[in-house]
């Protein structure tokens, strides 16, 4: 399958508190180049996290609103910008929505700030 920049999707991501041997199954936004999702076999991705208590952060991008559906997520969530992790195609399940070209304008800005450029 084809992976556009700002897809939601299920994948399994390493837990790092188990030294990466273990994974989980989470939500994240695809944050990679489009003609990277083409012809590489990995993504980038920033997860996304229930908790949303570090919202206000600015590495980090709240998931509210008419966005919840459209992500296809259950309840508001948190994109860490500040975790940002290429990962094999293999390991994403399935898309489950897409964040507009304004929340990816947002995470733009998270991920400057993160990335400190």
């Amino acid at each position: 399958m084809q992976y556009q920049r700002g897809d939601v999707i299920l994948c399994r991501l390493p837990m790092p508190s188990t030294g990466l041997t273990q994974f989980k199954l989470r939500p994240a936004v695809i944050v990679s180049k489009d003609p990277n999702n083409q012809r590489l076999d990995d993504v980038m991705v920033a997860p996304c996290t229930s908790n949303v208590s570090r919202s206000q952060e600015p590495t980090q991008y709240l998931i509210t609103g008419q966005e919840i559906a459209d992500a296809g997520i259950r309840v508001p969530s948190v994109v860490r910008c500040e975790v940002i992790m290429a990962i094999p195609k293999s390991v994403v399940m399935r898309a489950l929505g897409r964040l507009s070209n304004t929340a990816m304008a947002a995470i733009n800005d998270s991920l400057r700030d993160a990335l400190e450029l």
